[in-house]
C-alpha cells in the first residue's frame, strides 16, 4: 500500500465544551462542523485509515480541564472504542510525544 494511503486522520479539539453551550455559546456552525468532521472520519475509516482524536487539557477550573464536563471528545463524532485520544496542553498537538509515536507506528509520512 502506498505511504499516502496509510496517512491517519487526526481530529483536533472537537470537545463537548465547544458544542454543548453549557459554559460558552456553541461554536459557530456547530452542526455543520460535526457533519463535515463525520464525513471525513467515515471516509478515513472506509479507506482503512486509522483515526485519532486530540483533546485539549485545560487548566483546573476550565471547561476543558481533565474530568470537566466539557473535556470529552464530542460524542456526536462517533469515536470508536479502538480510536485513541491524545491530550495536549498547548496549541501544538505534537507536543505530546505519544501522538508522534502513534503516527510513526502507522507507517505513514503524513497525516490528514
Amino acid at each position: 500500500m502506498p505511504e499516502s494511503s496509510l496517512a491517519p486522520l487526526i481530529v483536533i479539539d472537537l470537545q463537548t465544551g465547544m458544542f454543548d453551550g453549557r459554559f460558552e455559546p456553541p461554536i459557530h456552525d456547530a452542526e455543520g462542523i460535526v457533519a463535515r468532521a463525520r464525513a471525513v472520519i467515515d471516509w478515513a475509516r472506509e479507506s482503512g485509515r486509522k483515526v485519532a482524536f486530540i483533546r485539549h487539557d485545560g487548566p483546573q477550573g476550565d471547561p476543558l480541564a481533565p474530568g470537566a464536563s466539557g473535556w470529552p471528545v464530542w460524542p456526536g463524532l462517533g469515536q470508536a472504542g479502538d480510536e485513541p485520544t491524545f491530550g495536549k496542553t498547548v496549541g501544538d498537538a505534537f507536543s505530546n510525544a505519544a501522538l508522534g509515536e502513534w503516527v510513526a507506528g502507522q507507517g505513514a509520512g503524513a497525516v490528514i
